[in-house]
């Protein structure tokens, strides 16, 4: 049970928590889990928070969804525990003082601030998350590209993740508008020393798309269903093992080493850019004409598997340097890497 503060807003609300696997999609690993509230009188969570908004009960809410998933953390899967912050709880000097309790992993949290709420006070906001992550809390910027801040939270708070909201994954394997949008976002995340993860993606797909755009995590239903704990083993099949093909270069497990973090976000914007190149090859390919369809086929094809060799060394370099990136390396460079 949460008891809210303010007159006029529910007492006793009670809600539980169900958590959804955010997943490197090419490989199947879980990256960290979203926690998710639901009601026992079963109206949608955005009634509840924008109505405790409203009345200016959200920070208790929010802390109350909180620290009940703090309680839950030795039961989710290694990787991080990613929270929703109304922007009016970051005023609450109460959440400083529950997340930078010595009891608690900074090191595995990340709290989301959506982009559909204003933020009253950007300098304020950048402090108190400047002192979480001092201490190793991670930030991200829910619902990116659905509300009315746009990108403004993104220029203004720095995060270390974007969520792309699920109404531009949405048929984006449909879309060429919402391909380029995503591309450009992923882009831009590179040059900001963000990662972007995709909300809402429902079918197979949309997956190739994303990865095709160059994002590598995602969530929804496609992927996991949000689910009570204990979680159930995830059965998802990794993109690089359905969607092996003629020259197309499979990445296997590896034992991963720690990185510079430069470097993996300059391979980070570079994996992006491949994914923009395969993506104009792609839409090339279905505009031929110009040269005579063997040659076309011949050349793009070239191309799109050099797209995939390349990509396929960035992603051991956002994720960590493996043993046999030298050899990639070295067939790429003509010798040159090892000579």
């Amino acid at each position: 049970m949460a008891t809210l503060d303010k007159a006029g807003a529910a007492s006793d609300v009670d809600f539980r928590l169900v958590y959804q696997p955010i997943v490197h999609v090419d490989t199947g690993t879980v990256a960290g889990v979203e926690a998710l509230c639901r009601f026992a009188d079963g109206r949608a969570p955005e009634h509840w928070f924008k109505e405790c908004e409203r009345l200016g009960s959200a920070p208790a809410l929010d802390l109350a969804i909180i620290e009940r998933a703090l309680a839950d953390l030795s039961q989710l899967p290694t990787g991080y525990l990613s929270v929703n912050l109304s922007p009016s709880t970051l005023r609450d000097p109460r959440l400083t003082d529950l997340l930078l309790s010595p009891d608690v992993p900074a090191d595995r949290i990340v709290v989301e601030v959506t982009e559909h709420a204003r933020v009253a006070d950007y300098l304020e906001a950048q402090r108190v998350l400047g002192a979480l992550r001092k201490a190793g809390v991670r930030v991200a910027v829910d619902d990116a590209g659905a509300g009315y801040a746009t990108f403004r939270h993104i220029l203004q708070l720095r995060p270390d993740i974007i969520k792309m909201d699920q109404s531009i994954t949405r048929d984006i394997d449909t879309d060429p508008a919402r391909r380029a949008l995503a591309t450009a976002l992923v882009i831009f995340a590179g040059e900001v020393g963000a990662s972007v993860v995709a909300e809402g993606v429902e079918t197979e797909g949309e997956l190739r798309t994303l990865a095709a755009a160059g994002i590598y995590r995602g969530q929804g239903f496609a992927i996991a269903a949000a689910q009570t704990l204990p979680l159930a083993p995830l059965t998802y099949r990794p993109l690089n093992a359905a969607d092996a093909d003629d020259g197309a270069t499979v990445i296997e497990p590896h034992t991963w080493i720690d990185l510079d973090a430069t470097v993996a976000i300059t391979a980070h914007g570079l994996l992006s850019a491949m994914g923009a190149i395969e993506t104009a090859l792609n839409l090339l390919r279905q505009r031929y004409g110009v040269i005579a369809e063997d040659e076309f086929r011949a050349v793009v094809g070239s191309a799109e598997r050099q797209a995939r060799l390349v990509g396929g060394v960035l992603k051991d370099l956002v994720r960590g340097l493996p043993t046999g990136t030298l050899a990639l390396l070295d067939e790429l460079s003509g010798g040159q890497a090892t000579a």
